[in-house]
């Protein structure tokens, strides 16, 4: 009898092939399978998430391409890598790994989304899978003639053809909603429950046709099915309520899964694996019971699945699709007869389910526009088919061939599903229905509020929350903007014309932004709203919205990076706010551009700004924006109750009105803001030459702005109504480059000192260089052209988004407010 020998000591070092399979020493191959693997699947997901296709197609194609169809044609690679005797082993961790897979779809099953809406559910969901299923029988016929096995019961192959026709990719689903931002209409509410229950009907009947096809007789299959729902309602009755008083006794509910409560959850999945498997059924739907009944209360669901998905998600599943495509041969698609059969079945999949729910969605009341959107998302396939087609192929139902074309019609379903919802529901038609159903937004229909347009005496500010760090000094901000009614009242009757300066009661909404993960965890929260409703970041401001008394509106958002800017944007829109406030968070990166002066001039010169994420979906916030915004640098702006000095530095144009403008309303007890106000000298008015540019880009900025002044006539109009109607006094003209100390700033108004030009970098460096953390600095974002040799020419990624003012301002100790007046057709100030 012959005996495997465990490698040489020595290893490689001993002359030994690590490629060479070894049963003794089987992870040395292994690994080499499964670096080559998840490489391969991770480098396809590249291009492909750039068309916005789901990663199951990469790694569905991964395996095709890792198989005979295309590497396998170079010669010696099967025996290489994947020699026959390391695929038993293979084969056991990757159906480890789709057990649990299938248990994480079963957390993903949360009754709620059916109880929604029972009705719209049940229709949508049962033709959706009756007309595609019996579609599906019809087409059996001539497939099981091709395949030509007299060996298999035609009975089972055409439930088998039925299931794989009429399934729907549940999981694959959720995270093309979401991805979308779909998940709060009303397309998104009536697809996902219909999937949901179409999903877990589909198991059942797969259940039902593995019973059929391991069993030796019909009594002995109808045994297996009756012992496989026995064992669930054991599982929902007995172990389902014995598991919620667990998770309550170790406080898993408030503090997430224990150890003790993981150990037993995990071995919950491998038990009820293995009793479908030995009653017959495949392991997997152990694996989904398990998940199945696992509570949602308290998001230990979602809880549960972020300790797993990695494992499953990284290495077990391309591990998977990776033995699929081992089996998956293109190269029979080799007649004409074949690719006959390969365009029916797939028109066959797509109209049967098409048709089926978009007849459904609109019976229930939906135009036909976002009924064909039901109806092509109800269509994708992705994962489930596979896994589906795999049993089939295992089970011996499918040959090889047949087993080829259904996979390529769950390639096409799957690739054809964003795609067509992105042509048939685009957002210029969502946020069209939104309009006409009374929606806003993205808000669900039950929550839908139509905001009134801002009148004069109400300012509605819309606040970004990404962070929790960002939240204290956006607090501080609205506190100083929110005013004692009676203490305003009094101030404004000092007003030369206190008509034209209404009371402002201040209305804030808060959109709370979240990134969208490639994890599952993040659409279960998506779908679980007691997950959202107890966010930290939003329940802090909600107290402090509280506390104050602030009217507060407060919405969240779980989508992509790259969505965020159109998110906001439309947010903004949607409740018509007059002006939106960003974050911007501090690095330890420079950012200023390589100047010796600023970088030393205090002991936050080595903090900046995230040159990369953060600048552009700024700048691409402020590019598109229709209304005021305004980006706050924050470096200790919360260190007290009230900014000491708010300083205005105004040099011209629209974005630096609008910064007095804002400052004007931060006017409150304890702060004082100082407008300096830089002119021309006389002597160079009217006849200035342009100076050659400066390699420095901050100074070409500069320059640029100076170019300006003398064209902006409303800039000494602005002034003098400000200054007749008493909102502020005009100082004296200064020469020097501080702020000059006046006790009467704390109970006066704000007073603006002029200073003639010299070398204005300078002057602002100067002037702010006094300033503490605690102080905010408040300028105009000067939106202008800069060619592209500036923008080439060692410019930051903070010059190019908040300006060149701004730029000057960043390595100071000073809080820092950049603002950009709304668009003049817009403007509501």
């Amino acid at each position: 009898m012959p005996v495997n020998h465990t490698a040489p000591q020595g290893g490689v070092l001993s002359g030994a092939n690590p490629a060479t399979f070894n049963s003794t020493d089987p992870i040395v191959l292994f690994v080499i399978q499964a670096t080559i693997i998840i490489v391969t699947c991770r480098l396809l997901a590249i291009p492909l998430a750039k068309l916005k296709q789901p990663r199951v197609i990469a790694e569905v194609l991964g395996g095709i391409i890792l198989g005979p169809s295309v590497m396998g044609r170079i010669p010696n690679y099967m025996n290489t890598i994947f020699p026959a005797p390391s695929l038993p082993y293979l084969n056991l961790i990757a159906t480890i790994g789709l057990v649990f897979f299938l248990f994480q779809v079963g957390l993903e099953v949360d009754v709620k989304l059916i109880k929604r809406d029972v009705r719209k559910s049940l229709t949508v969901g049962i033709m959706g899978m009756a007309l595609p299923f019996a579609m599906g029988v019809a087409v059996s016929y001539g497939l099981y003639r091709l395949q030509n096995d007299p060996t298999i019961p035609f009975g089972s192959y055409l439930l088998f053809l039925g299931v794989a026709m009429s399934i729907t990719a549940f999981p694959v689903l959720a995270r093309i909603l979401a991805e979308l931002r779909l998940l709060k209409t009303s397309v998104g509410a009536i697809t996902m429950s219909a999937g949901l229950l179409n999903d877990c009907t589909a198991w059942v009947l797969l259940a039902l046709v593995v019973a059929l096809l391991n069993a030796s007789g019909g009594l002995t299959a109808l045994w297996v099915f009756l012992c496989a729902i026995a064992f669930s309602l054991l599982l929902i009755f007995v172990v389902g309520p014995l598991y919620h008083r667990l998770c309550l006794h170790t406080g898993s509910y408030d503090n997430g899964p224990t150890p003790l409560v993981m150990t037993v959850t995990l071995l919950m999945v491998l038990i009820s694996a293995f009793v479908t498997d030995i009653i017959g059924i495949h392991p997997i739907f152990g694996g989904f019971l398990a998940g199945v009944i696992i509570p949602h209360e308290r998001g230990l669901a979602v809880k549960i699945t972020e300790k797993i998905e990695d494992i499953i998600n990284i290495i077990f599943l391309p591990l998977y699709f990776a033995l699929s495509g081992l089996k998956t041969q293109i190269g029979l698609l080799d007649s004409g007869e074949v690719w006959g059969y390969v365009f029916l079945v797939i028109f066959v999949a797509c109209f049967g389910k098409i048709t089926g729910c978009t007849a459904a969605a609109r019976i229930n009341g939906m135009n036909w526009r976002e009924s064909f959107t039901v109806g092509f998302l109800m269509n994708c396939k992705g994962l489930v088919e596979l896994i589906v087609l795999n049993i089939g192929k295992d089970a011996g139902v499918l040959n090889d061939q047949t087993f080829v074309i259904m996979v390529v019609m769950a390639i096409v379903t799957t690739c054809m599903t964003t795609p067509a919802v992105l042509w048939l529901y685009p957002e210029s038609y969502q946020r069209q229905r939104a309009r006409e159903l009374g929606e806003a937004g993205s808000k669900s229909p039950v929550e839908a509020i139509t905001p009134q347009e801002p009148s004069e005496e109400t300012y509605r500010l819309m606040v970004t929350l990404n962070k929790l760090e960002t939240v204290p000094a956006m607090m501080v901000l609205i506190q100083m903007l929110q005013h004692d009614a009676n203490s305003e009242r009094r101030r404004r009757r000092s007003f030369q014309h206190p008509q034209r300066w209404p009371l402002v009661q201040l209305q804030v909404h808060a959109l709370r932004l979240i990134e969208l993960t490639q994890r599952s965890s993040a659409v279960m929260k998506i779908q679980d709203s007691d997950t959202l409703e107890r966010d930290p970041v939003l329940s802090v401001f909600r107290t402090f919205a509280k506390l104050s008394g602030i009217k507060l509106q407060d919405d969240v958002t779980i989508t992509t990076p790259t969505e965020f800017p159109n998110v906001v944007t439309d947010a903004a829109q949607d409740n018509r706010v007059n002006a939106i406030i960003l974050p911007w968070q501090l690095l330890s990166k420079d950012v200023t551009g390589g100047d010796d002066h600023l970088e030393g001039s205090s002991e936050f010169s080595k903090e900046a700004l995230d040159g990369a994420r953060d600048a552009a979906f700024v700048r691409r916030v402020l590019e598109n924006s229709q209304q005021t915004v305004a980006v706050l640098v924050d470096r200790g702006y919360t260190k007290t109750a009230y900014s000491k000095t708010i300083l205005v530095p105004f040099i011209g144009g629209s974005d630096d009105r609008e910064a007095i403008k804002f400052a004007l309303r931060m006017q409150t007890d304890g702060a004082k803001i100082v407008i300096i106000r830089f002119v021309k000298e006389e002597s160079n008015q009217g006849n200035e030459k342009k100076s050659p540019t400066s390699r420095n880009p901050s100074v070409v900025s500069i320059q640029t702005y100076l170019q300006e002044i003398d064209a902006v006539a409303s800039d000494q109009t602005f002034f003098d109504t400000l200054t007749e109607d008493g909102v502020i006094r005009d100082g004296n003209e200064v020469s020097h480059d501080t702020i000059p100390e006046h006790e009467e700033y704390t109970q006066d108004l704000p007073q603006c000192q002029t200073i003639q030009i010299t070398k204005v970098k300078q002057q602002i460096a100067s002037f702010v260089d006094g300033l503490q953390e605690s102080d905010l600095v408040i300028v105009g974002r000067r939106r202008l052209d800069t060619d592209k040799a500036t923008l080439e020419s060692g410019v930051s990624e903070a010059g190019k988004t908040l300006g060149g003012v701004a730029q000057i301002i960043m390595s100071m100790r000073a809080s820092l407010l950049v603002v950009q007046a709304a668009p003049v057709s817009t403007e509501n100030a």
